[in-house]
């Protein structure tokens, strides 16, 4: 009788567990600039000035300077206010920042890679905690491409 109970608890446990599991999704994009890295990084890192070419951003706020733990606050494009922290911080290279959702956490990873005659600019984006259909509902269904035009306005402010 015991093995069997262990047995069907066991299986119930996996069942309950598998139910439970949400995906961890994540999206990159790239673009090319014919800029220095030093004028790539100058404007990715500038906070005030997300709110430019990142469609989901209203306003931008940081307390004291990107560097790692730092804090911030964004204005959403549909009015939210969130909090945020720089979780990862390298100097003229990258950053990464993190905010939690209502059911999950969101990552946005920004680097600036030199290349020949300039730059590439790559964006990752992933979430923990949440399903792909909450996630959609969140920051719209097609991530990848509403990246993409992101880093076009990037690149356009860059000749501005």
């Amino acid at each position: 009788m015991k093995p069997l109970f262990f047995s069907v608890l066991f299986l119930l446990t996996c069942a309950l567990t598998a139910q439970g599991t949400k995906s961890d999704k994540a999206f990159t994009s790239e673009i090319k600039v014919n800029h220095s890295v030093e004028d790539a990084w100058r404007l990715l890192s500038d906070v005030a000035q997300w709110k430019k070419w990142d469609s989901h951003i209203i306003d931008a706020r940081l307390v004291g300077d990107l560097v790692a733990d730092a804090q911030g606050t964004l204005v959403t494009s549909n009015s939210k206010v969130v909090n945020f922290r720089v979780i990862d911080f390298k100097q003229g290279e990258s950053y990464t920042v993190r905010h939690k959702l209502s059911s999950g956490v969101f990552y946005v990873k920004r680097s600036v890679i030199p290349s020949d005659k300039g730059a590439k600019i790559l964006t990752m984006v992933w979430y923990k905690g949440l399903s792909l259909k909450n996630f959609e509902k969140y920051m719209g269904g097609d991530y990848n491409l509403i990246l993409q035009n992101e880093l076009k306005r990037f690149q356009e402010l860059l000749f501005d």
